[in-house]
């Protein structure tokens, strides 16, 4: 195939850009017509080059037209819908609620697969629905019947109601039994079901603290990432952070802070540093090694409990400083709401004595 920076490709992208905007422009109030069916929609929400640009006056005729049509439609066009919301984090309730309103009335008749591609608006936008109170208890009653039928559905629906702080007890007495444990690790997702269980393990002790059911078999527990994203890393040029890393190089020197460190349980962070009482950044050297975050290869055996009290027994001499250069992408479209994983990450964070600084 062709090079994806060389002057046809541009040419033929910035071609196909204008086309999608001269239809957006004139023709948004034929797609939601009242003629409009589910194959018209599918087909425009198929759209590769569609799904990849955001329309605002589209979302604004969509954000109009969906609540009133969304009983004609069938989970599969509002799961196309739901993909291209979360695609352009686009935080507007109207759109989230009727999602919301339409899982609720259709959640029983769903497969979990579909229940999760619904869900996910919610925890990428970092938004509760207007009717979390009768959705989230039909959720866990619907998880209760079909958490073993797709184990990495089920997580990824705990997942993101994790990240908006509400925890289903009795769906976790589930997916931490013996019994989903051995169908999971004997499954070909069964890394990345891991992962997700470990960080959820980890929010169990963390932020729900009255829970006394089953957790993760420590021998199960890995780092929910290991190393920095690929994705961060194809962001980087389109990111602050080279310039807040030279900034450090030039202000502190490179031996007082860390890049891309990883911390249990397996948070990306940017920089890390510590800094005494006074305001000073420690050099590495003048950090006690018992207060440095465990190297990332370290099995996640240990209790973030212990994490947390290692840290906190050092604040009066020290904190540990995590900076976080939040790009546009840490954000919901035209707001300074974090996504929800984010969010999650830096609540954690705190949870286990860093500091945030946000940049």
């Amino acid at each position: 195939g062709l090079p994806g920076e060389s002057p046809l490709v541009r040419v033929l992208e910035d071609e196909s850009r204008s086309r999608l905007g001269r239809f957006n422009q004139k023709d948004v109030s034929m797609v939601f017509s009242s003629e409009a069916n589910n194959k018209a929609l599918e087909a425009i929400f198929s759209s590769q080059l569609f799904y990849e640009n955001r329309q605002e006056r589209f979302i604004r005729s969509m954000a109009e037209w969906l609540p009133r049509k969304a009983e004609n439609l069938t989970p599969y066009t509002m799961a196309l819908i739901a993909k291209y919301v979360a695609r352009h984090r686009l935080r507007e309730p109207r759109l989230l609620d009727t999602i919301a309103n339409f899982l609720l009335k259709r959640g029983e008749q769903l497969d979990s697969k579909v229940i999760q591609k619904l869900v996910f608006p919610f925890s990428r936008m970092n938004y509760r629905p207007s009717n979390h109170g009768e959705l989230f208890p039909k959720l866990e009653a619907i998880l209760e019947q079909k958490a073993g039928s797709s184990p990495l559905a089920t997580v990824n629906i705990l997942m993101s109601m994790f990240q908006l702080s509400h925890f289903p007890q009795t769906v976790l007495h589930q997916v931490f039994s013996p019994g989903f444990i051995t169908n999971v690790m004997s499954s070909p997702y069964a890394l990345i079901v891991r992962r997700y269980l470990s960080l959820l393990d980890a929010a169990v002790e963390l932020e729900f603290r009255e829970y006394s059911g089953p957790r993760l078999d420590p021998r199960y527990r890995v780092l929910m990432f290991e190393h920095a994203l690929t994705a961060d890393e194809a962001n980087r040029k389109y990111s602050y952070k080279g310039l807040v890393a030279e900034a450090l190089r030039q202000l502190v020197g490179e031996e007082c802070y860390r890049q891309d460190e990883v911390l249990p349980p397996g948070y990306c962070t940017d920089f890390l540093l510590w800094i005494n009482r006074s305001g000073t950044v420690l050099p590495l050297s003048r950090v006690p090694a018992a207060s440095r975050a465990p190297p990332a290869t370290s099995p996640v055996a240990m209790s973030l409990r212990s994490s947390v009290l290692a840290l906190t027994s050092d604040l009066q001499d020290f904190a540990p400083v995590v900076l976080s250069v939040n790009d546009k992408w840490h954000y919901c479209q035209n707001s300074d709401i974090l996504v929800g994983s984010r969010a999650m990450r830096d609540r954690h964070l705190r949870l286990l004595g860093y500091c945030l600084v946000q940049v």
